[in-house]
């Protein structure tokens, strides 16, 4: 039987990456893990595979998290994940000169339209990930995609906005009723908020914007404490008033969810590029610091487990996601400061992510990264916003870095 397009294009990563010594790979070698030998190609193929796959069982399937076998488990639009899919489609088909990315990336986009209209507190992540992905680096920006990125972003501020409390609503909401009690905010909303401001910025709807600072501004203020570590959720009564911290997927109330700090990391970075507020950037800054000072409590790779406070035992996963979501973010602070040491932590992060410990070299677990975390208690999965967020790492590494990737990942 011939071989694929795919497999003939590992094939020829391999062979040409086989010889090369670059500076990951050195630093696998000193951790005593050689990597793979093209990890685009690797990806690529991973890829490829999640796209027949989905092809095969249904016209617009999704997926968050594999099983502890590595297979993915099948979701519809409606999953908060739906939007990742797309998004490495339209990021692997600006990495890659193959149009077949950008065929999948539109098929996938189409998909998740309907959630531009539904009440979602993730409408940001499905929406912006596919929609707003295919308008900024698509090919030539579409009329159709922004006006879905303006419902969307429409939907969220009239389904989730609350003006007395001067946040966004996360969980438990009634259909058009922001007020029903109780009023939570998770970390994690944070991350929906660029569909807001970037409509707010490119739609002229400076409330949206406003109402976007307002919510990290809140969710500071509240969900985040002295020593820059985040609570996940905050419940709010109708006047503003804190009502109750809690977790939802970390360990403790007073223990810090891993890849709910890098969350914070990343949405207040990203928001320092909508507003230019320098608070925006001290916060992700500041909540960097206590991400890498926690984790190297932990570990010396980089890799944080779920939780920073929970006792290292099989209850308290590893969670490649959070370091992918965090070094995607440090190449966002190096763009903005300019300073060597974010992107010197980046790539140290992409190179522990880039070894056999973490990266998937068996085509039978099907997502890119292993060793994922749902939350605190959960078993090791692989993640479809892990697999997401390294290969934008890779695509801001590619676009801000002044120099080159290794050739080793095959770029």
């Amino acid at each position: 039987m011939p071989l694929s397009h795919f497999e003939l294009a590992y094939l020829k990563n391999t062979i040409v990456a086989g010889l090369v010594v670059s500076m990951l790979s050195v630093n696998a070698q000193a951790a005593g893990q050689a990597p793979p030998q093209s990890v685009m190609a690797l990806i690529e193929s991973k890829s490829e595979q999640l796209a027949t796959e989905a092809l095969n069982n249904n016209k617009h399937w999704f997926t968050a998290y594999t099983n502890e076998a590595g297979k993915w488990q099948h979701e519809y639009a409606k999953n908060w994940c739906s939007g990742f899919i797309p998004g490495m489609f339209w990021y692997l088909n600006a990495l890659s000169e193959d149009s077949q990315w950008q065929q999948h990336a539109k098929h996938w986009t189409e998909g998740v339209r309907s959630r531009a209209y539904a009440t979602d507190n993730d409408t940001g992540f499905q929406i912006f990930n596919s929609f707003g992905l295919g308008y900024t680096i698509g090919e030539k920006p579409s009329d159709d995609y922004k006006q879905v990125l303006i419902d969307g972003a429409s939907t969220l501020v009239k389904q989730r906005y609350n003006q007395d409390i001067g946040a966004f609503r996360s969980w438990r909401q009634g259909i058009s009723n922001p007020t029903r009690l109780p009023f939570e905010v998770n970390i994690d909303q944070l991350m929906n908020m660029e569909l807001v401001l970037w409509v707010g910025k490119h739609a002229n709807k400076p409330e949206f914007t406003n109402m976007a600072i307002s919510h990290a501004d809140k969710t500071w203020e509240h969900g985040v404490r002295e020593n820059g570590s985040t609570y996940h959720v905050v419940s709010y009564g109708l006047s503003g008033d804190v009502v109750k911290k809690r977790t939802h997927q970390g360990w403790k109330t007073e223990s810090t969810w891993s890849r709910g700090q890098a969350w914070s990391v990343y949405a207040y970075a990203m928001y320092y590029r909508y507003t230019g507020l320098d608070r925006m950037l001290e916060r992700s800054i500041k909540s960097y610091e206590y991400f890498i000072e926690a984790t190297k409590q932990q570990t010396q790779d980089l890799v944080p487990y779920s939780d920073f406070d929970a006792p290292l035992d099989e209850d308290n996963s590893r969670d490649s996601s959070a370091a992918a979501i965090v070094a995607s973010a440090l190449i966002e602070l190096y763009k903005i400061t300019q300073q060597e040491k974010y992107l010197n932590d980046a790539q140290q992060m992409l190179a522990s992510l880039s070894t056999p410990k973490y990266l998937a070299m068996d085509n039978n677990y099907q997502s890119i990264l292993l060793k994922g975390s749902e939350k605190w208690g959960e078993p090791e999965v692989g993640t479809i916003f892990g697999d997401y967020f390294f290969i934008e790492a890779l695509y801001r590494w590619q676009q801000w870095a002044p120099h080159k990737l290794p050739k080793h990942f095959g770029l």
